[in-house]
């Protein structure tokens, strides 16, 4: 049976994954053939399969960019396949946001709920129950918390195993660029607590604006000079605000996010690429409409940080 020089698709993790074939008058290091055993092989990694990243950024059903929102509305038909559910072991609900098949983003808050500070990473792991897609449990292999998480709220989440990619569960792309320009408009899901103050039991989501960020330090801590900075949030509780975060306001229609929305996505749909990116992670999901805007950690700024992480677990 004569070799199948010209295939250079293979059906791997259950999506197609291209390899790159060169030339064909190079030494064909692209190209798989199909040997007499039935073994895909490549003249150069021999019978060592090309690695598939998962598709991000591309749900099935996007939400529409131009409905009107009001209350927040249901997710009925999976436009946000990235949001993952987290329950801190006293039964707190926050969220995660899948990132690729094996690793999520959260919040560091979130990842210390139920616990006391001086918790390390190794016992914060077990207690953590994850749910990605319609209620599908994962397991937690390790978490990681950002080298300055006081300052940058942020964690990373190792899932035991890759989880299948389909119509549900897909990873959001992570951008290299800031999407975060004020009076952009992003979409934040969860499972927070709705207008009566309980968590909702279906995934919902909003439509919010990025705001002028001197006006949400002045909201929050009087003034953007230093040394007259004071506590001043309307809800009791001050945000981490600085260079690595964005603030957002509520809709025209006064939705908010809320508290165990932590941990989301800002998810913003660059229309020339058609994909969606995480410009942020939502850290302060305390303004529960009381407060004029949430807070969230800006993804561009610890990407570097992201990247070194996964690399190195």
């Amino acid at each position: 049976m004569r070799a199948l020089g010209a295939v250079i698709a293979l059906l791997l993790c259950g999506q197609l994954c291209a390899a790159d074939t060169g030339s064909e008058a190079t030494d064909h290091a692209g190209v798989y053939a199909l040997n007499s055993e039935k073994h895909w092989t490549n003249p150069v990694t021999g019978e060592k399969l090309p690695e598939c990243e998962a598709v991000c950024g591309k749900p099935k059903n996007p939400v529409d960019q131009v409905q009107r929102i009001i209350g927040g509305s249901v997710d009925a038909k999976g436009s946000f396949p990235w949001q993952a559910k987290m329950v801190s072991h006293h039964n707190l609900t926050s969220g995660a946001t899948l990132i690729n098949e094996q690793w999520l983003l959260t919040t560091a808050k979130n990842l210390f709920l139920g616990h006391t500070d001086d918790a390390k990473e190794k016992d914060i792991a077990p207690t953590l129950t994850l749910y990605v897609g319609k209620n599908q449990l994962v397991e937690v292999e390790k978490v990681v918390l950002h080298p300055d998480y006081s300052k940058v709220d942020i964690g990373l989440i190792k899932l035991k195993q890759k989880v299948p990619i389909d119509d549900r569960v897909m990873p959001i792309c992570l951008p290299s660029k800031d999407y975060a320009q004020v009076g952009r408009v992003g979409y934040v899901s969860g499972w927070g607590r709705n207008s009566n103050f309980k968590y909702t039991d279906l995934l919902k989501y909003v439509m919010l604006p990025v705001a002028d960020q001197d006006n949400c330090v002045q909201h929050y801590e009087g003034s953007t000079v230093p040394e007259k900075k004071s506590s001043k949030s309307p809800v009791g509780v001050q945000p981490i605000l600085n260079e690595h975060t964005f603030c957002a306001g509520m809709s025209k229609f006064q939705e908010d996010t809320c508290y165990g929305d932590a941990g989301s996505a800002f998810a913003v749909h660059d229309q020339e690429e058609d994909t969606w990116y995480a410009a942020g992670i939502l850290s302060f999901d305390k303004s529960c409409t009381v407060a004029e805007y949430g807070v969230y950690v800006k993804v561009p700024s610890i990407l570097a940080w992201i990247q070194e992480t996964i690399a190195g677990n």
